[in-house]
């Protein structure tokens, strides 16, 4: 082969090389509640293992305490996605322009503890049982997972809610202010070395109620706008979530360092939610009107009108994203 041939077939090569190289990654800004759950892990993994720079993204995550100024950041174009998916959907049941693009896991990331004497939900009938603020996901996954249980929640509990978060909740709990609570997963392994129970871990709740917290939703001005964009961000989450399904060596060690687990909690806990994350991205209607619900359950009003789930989801950036 001559020289020249060679020449001429080596400098396209390398000016498609130079040119992707010149390209810069898109900064795109997502706005979470913060790590530390095992449903935030598929975020992590993409960063860590370079999903979301494959796909020429380099991605911000925001943590915000105040659920309602993150969505106002989102709404205002602050921010490009925002991941609580309860608030999306009830935000776009009330008619402001956002939607759920996908969920990353199956289950919530709540469980419930208890007074160690208390040997199932049925158990609590009677009981006083501790959420952080009534209409909030919390109030509805306790709510739900009761009268799924057969209990009725206005007559056989006392719903209190306490302020502040899960580490006032478990205190309340220990005092015996109240009998149970729903924690954000993994306190509930926490609670058990204080002597308290596990009522129901994240899979066993999500048999009942399913509440997916975390995802990608948007405003539909950017769906309209950045479409190729959401599905390159879809396409880093699902590699990241197959990643945490295939890599129990890997997986496992986050557990360890993210969630503070030693090594044989990190295993078990790895085992019993490694099938709730949530490679395809989608979910069945039914989990999208349990979304729906955190929004109305409590409401005095006898007839709800129906709201069109097409205004709420839209799974057609997740599809092309598995393809």
């Amino acid at each position: 082969m001559s020289r020249t041939l060679v020449i001429k077939q080596i400098l396209p090569l390398l000016l498609a090389s130079t040119l992707a190289s010149l390209v810069q990654a898109k900064d795109i800004n997502i706005g979470w509640s913060g790590p530390g759950t095992w449903t935030t892990l598929p975020f992590i993994v993409a960063g860590e293992r370079g999903f979301f720079q494959k796909e020429n993204l380099a991605v911000r995550m925001i943590t915000f305490r105040g659920i309602n100024v993150l969505m106002a950041a989102l709404i205002s174009g602050e921010l490009d996605y925002a991941t609580i998916l309860p608030n999306l959907a009830v935000s776009a049941a009330r008619g402001i322009p956002v939607k759920i693009l996908s969920s990353v896991t199956k289950g919530s990331s709540f469980a419930m503890v208890s007074r160690p004497d208390i040997e199932n939900l049925q158990g609590l009938k009677g009981k006083r049982i501790g959420i952080n603020s009534f209409g909030s996901s919390l109030d509805y996954i306790t709510f739900t997972a009761l009268s799924r249980n057969g209990l009725d929640p206005h007559r056989d509990v006392a719903i209190v809610p306490i302020g502040g978060g899960t580490p006032e909740r478990i205190a309340a709990l220990i005092s015996g202010s109240i009998d149970a609570t729903m924690v954000t997963s993994p306190t509930e392994y926490t609670a058990e070395k204080q002597g308290l129970r596990t009522l129901a871990t994240p899979r066993e709740l999500a048999n009942f109620v399913r509440i997916q917290n975390i995802g990608i939703g948007a405003t539909q001005k950017k769906i309209d706008k950045d479409g190729d964009e959401i599905v390159r961000l879809l396409r880093a989450l699902r590699a990241a979530s197959m990643f945490l399904q295939e890599q129990r060596g890997y997986a496992v060690g986050l557990f360890e360092k993210n969630l503070r687990f030693d090594r044989p909690v990190a295993e078990k806990f790895y085992s019993l939610l490694r099938d709730q994350y949530n490679p395809e991205l989608t979910l069945p209607d039914g989990a999208v009107e349990d979304l729906l619900a955190v929004g109305t359950f409590r409401s005095k009003e006898k007839e709800k009108a129906a709201v069109n789930l097409q205004t709420v989801r839209d799974w057609s950036f997740a599809e092309r994203a598995r393809r």
